[in-house]
């Protein structure tokens, strides 16, 4: 008997995104590392990224990077998150390359990687506007001339992060920033920065309308391959699928009540002041899958007429009134996960299980 709840991935589909955001990119000079975070790495994901020519994978998590080593020795592996002091032995040992903007992190991935017999790979994130990571474009040149004593570490490239905490477009004018601290970078280093990395798939509008600057040769992408639109607008992206992910869950109630709550209202269990519309008498149904598990928002039905009106920790509830079908207790609901936050939390939760479609 199957199990339920659970999460389809369909391979097929996770291929052929892969192998269009490869190829659009590799014809704008644009390499690409798959961002497999959002998945925990799982195999079958890492496995499909390869299989269509990824060669290349970042992660923010060591442990993460530890497993795609095991799966797949022969590609290049990068730390998305900036190394944390404690852990620069196994940034070193796992990671060929890491994202760095802190001098004091930077000397102790030297001594880790001086003590290893090695050299680990750098690349110096600068930020332009967004207000994450990223050293400011005047201090580039101060820490580059520390860096430059740092005889195991070398700097492969210098990036910077967009429209993930501050939503800040890519543009060509926070392009061109980037490009100037590389010049910079290079010159007190006294070797040519080949690695310029632009962002993420937030950048996708830039590739596709031939806009992104052309020194600009690298982008880390993980929204794009994985749910086939770009992270600005959320647009589609031609030729890709959005329903590579498929979240299967079992009704656990159906019936009909009231649309609106009855009795003085309050915070709900997460403390919010829910807002109701009173549409009388609806058939509804209740999937055993909650917050725990998915962001509801996240979800799109894939039974035409089923509505989401909301989730607790362990229960989605769904106005089934207008459902092109029957919904009775038994019956199992697809749910296409259309957003970020709701595939993270799939992938995180351990409730779901993971099945190859």
């Amino acid at each position: 008997m199957q199990r339920y709840p659970r999460v389809e991935i369909n391979t097929d589909k996770l291929f052929q995104n892969a192998r269009v955001i490869l190829e659009t990119c590799r014809a704008e000079g644009i390499d690409v590392t798959a961002v497999t975070k959002v998945t925990c790495a799982h195999p079958v994901v890492v496995q499909t990224l390869v299989r269509a020519g990824c060669s290349s994978l970042g992660d923010s998590r060591l442990r993460n990077l530890r497993s795609i080593r095991k799966q797949a020795p022969e590609v290049e592996l990068v730390l998305l998150r900036l190394p944390m002091l404690s852990l620069v032995d196994e940034v070193v040992r796992w990671a060929d390359l890491s994202l760095n903007s802190d001098i004091t992190t930077l000397r102790a991935l030297d001594a880790a990687a001086g003590r290893a017999g090695t050299t680990h790979g750098a690349i110096l994130m600068v930020d332009v506007g967004d207000l994450r990571e990223g050293m400011w474009p005047d201090e580039v040149a101060d820490i580059c001339k520390e860096v430059r004593e740092l005889p195991h570490l070398k700097v492969k490239g210098v990036g910077t992060n967009l429209a993930c905490y501050g939503g800040v477009r890519p543009q060509e004018e926070n392009m061109r920033a980037l490009l100037e601290s590389r010049e910079v970078a290079s010159g007190i280093l006294g070797h040519p920065i080949d690695l310029v990395s632009g962002g993420n798939s937030a950048n996708w509008l830039l590739v596709e309308s031939g806009d992104m600057p052309d020194a600009i040769n690298h982008l880390r992408i993980g929204e794009a391959l994985l749910l086939g639109c770009e992270s600005v607008e959320r647009t589609c992206i031609r030729g890709t699928a959005d329903d590579v992910f498929t979240v299967c869950a079992e009704v656990i109630e159906a019936r009909v009540k009231p649309s609106m709550p009855i009795g003085d209202l309050g915070q709900d269990a997460f403390g919010n002041l829910p807002v109701f519309e009173d549409c009388g008498l609806h058939r509804r149904a209740i999937v055993a899958v909650g917050r725990q598990d998915a962001v509801p928002e996240g979800l799109r039905p894939q039974m035409k007429g089923v509505k989401i009106l909301g989730a607790s920790s362990d229960h989605m509830i769904l106005d089934v009134e207008n459902a092109d079908g029957s919904v009775e207790v038994g019956d199992v609901l697809r749910f296409t996960v259309r957003g970020y936050s709701s595939l993270l939390a799939v992938f995180t939760s351990e409730y779901l299980s993971k099945v190859t479609v």
